[in-house]
């Protein structure tokens, strides 16, 4: 019966794609993505969402912010974590993979805060082609900042963006630290990517000499009105002095290159 009962790899792979993406809040068995995906993998919602818990206990986020999941990971859950930290691409492959042998073809899903950076009017991403890592740092950095623009207070989840302050291109071993991440908005995020802005060393906002010549009134609003203000400081996790002195020196337009 056990062995009946027993998780596949390919089930424990899609259940690590979905705690990837889903917001802590909703790891429950009433979420219409965990019914969902539950009747593909032929799980109930109730064990796939308390699967999520078990995995969410295995997570260096939760444990490092004092809070802990049901009591129950396995080994294999173990090994999901494991995976993952030894090849992200390939773990990612793996999740695709698992993903795509449940569903064909893949239906839209109904999450708020999946995207990845596209807020172009595209048909929107879905869990099938989100990379876990990703998302996990996303996962990770809204939650620290509490769900809000760090600089402007938006709340809404579709159009905040878990900003590297070191490019994620830059450095592989600051690519998943939640230290080295911003919950920016979508335009703030586009801004600061392209070096158009930045933080000093007392975490406030500096423009570069780009935007300050713009006169529009939308510039004024979106830009002008935050120079100087400290961004505001997340519950863990704060930013790494070190990445942004190196957004400041590589990244950020000063107008003296």
């Amino acid at each position: 019966m056990a062995a009946v009962n027993r998780w596949t790899h390919e089930q424990l792979l899609v259940a690590f794609t979905l705690y990837s993406q889903i917001p802590f809040g909703k790891l429950h068995a009433r979420n219409p993505d965990i019914i969902h995906y539950a009747n593909l993998i032929g799980r109930t919602p109730s064990a796939l969402a308390m699967k999520l818990v078990n995995i969410a206990s295995l997570d260096p986020f939760i444990i490092e912010s004092g809070r802990s999941g049901l009591k129950g990971a396995s080994n294999a859950d173990r090994e999901l974590w494991i995976e993952m930290d030894q090849n992200a691409d390939v773990f990612t492959q793996k999740c695709q993979q698992a993903m795509q042998y449940f569903e064909k073809p893949a239906p839209e899903l109904t999450l708020h805060d999946s995207e990845i950076k596209d807020f172009s009017g595209r048909e929107r991403t879905t869990i099938i082609r989100a990379r876990v890592d990703q998302q996990l740092f996303r996962k990770h950095v809204l939650e620290a900042y509490e769900h809000r623009c760090c600089l402007t207070e938006l709340e809404e989840p579709a159009l905040l963006i878990a900003s590297h302050i070191r490019p994620w291109s830059h450095s592989v071993e600051h690519r998943l630290n939640p230290s080295n991440g911003l919950c920016l908005s979508s335009l703030h995020d586009k801004a600061f990517d392209r070096g158009l802005m930045t933080f000093n060393e007392h975490l406030e906002m500096v423009l570069s000499p780009q935007i300050k010549k713009l006169k529009s009134s939308i510039s004024e609003e979106n830009f002008a009105k935050y120079e100087g203000k400290r961004l505001r400081l997340p519950v863990r996790y704060l930013p790494d002095d070190k990445q942004l002195a190196y957004h400041r020196e590589n990244i950020f337009l000063s107008g003296n290159e």
